[in-house]
């Protein structure tokens, strides 16, 4: 835990620097179960702040099939329920998601490779927003640094392709996650939404995530 403290120190600066541009927060918890050796489920759910934290925007809850090819790949299917509003003074709308992940990893000398293809689709309920209802491929790269350490520091990109039209959000990300034991550990990290379509000021996200597999 001292170790996940001085992390967090040492991301402050980054943090404290750009509060005033609508610091966010994605506190998460999840729980994963291996049905064999070849599947997977797993069980998400998360609350994001916006605002400089002031309240949530967002919650949500995800439900997941995991299923490993061989070493290096592995295919998922996944459903999402959220509830989101666009601010403080509106309600929350329903809406549902689905998404597949066609993953890649391996290792390369000390670091860790993973490429995940995402496809997803989104339709929005009951407020008409039909900026909502659309398909996404997105493309996240990461790479990781396993080491003798509980430590595991990452660094990440996400990139957003809107099926029909055009590339328009990126997701950079760079984090630490900290194994307790074989069933617990913690993820914390910083990101931000990046839009390519237009000159919107980007704001920092806080990430924050326990998660136990069983």
């Amino acid at each position: 835990m001292k170790k996940i403290i001085l992390v967090l120190l040492l991301l402050s600066p980054i943090l404290v620097s750009n509060a005033q541009t609508g610091l966010g927060l994605w506190a998460s918890a999840s729980v994963e179960k291996k049905l064999n050796k070849k599947f997977t489920i797993s069980l998400d759910g998360q609350a994001r702040f916006v605002e400089n934290i002031s309240y949530i925007q967002t919650y949500l809850a995800d439900l997941g099939l995991d299923y490993k090819i061989n070493k290096h790949f592995n295919i998922a299917g996944n459903y999402r329920f959220s509830n989101r509003r666009k601010n403080e003074l509106k309600d929350f709308k329903n809406r549902h998601r689905f998404y597949g992940d066609l993953s890649y990893n391996n290792k390369f000398k000390k670091f860790k490779f993973e490429n995940r293809l995402r496809y997803q689709h989104q339709f929005q309920d009951n407020d008409g927003e039909i900026g909502f209802d659309a398909s996404y491929l997105r493309n996240k790269i990461e790479f990781s640094f396993p080491n003798k350490s509980k430590l595991t520091p990452y660094l990440s990109g996400d990139l957003f392709y809107k099926i029909g039209s055009n590339f328009d959000q990126i997701r950079p990300k760079i984090g630490v996650t900290y194994k307790f034991n074989k069933v617990n550990s913690f993820d914390a990290s910083v990101l931000t939404n990046i839009n390519l379509m237009d000159e919107i000021p980007t704001n920092p996200i806080i990430g924050l995530n326990y998660k136990l597999k069983l």
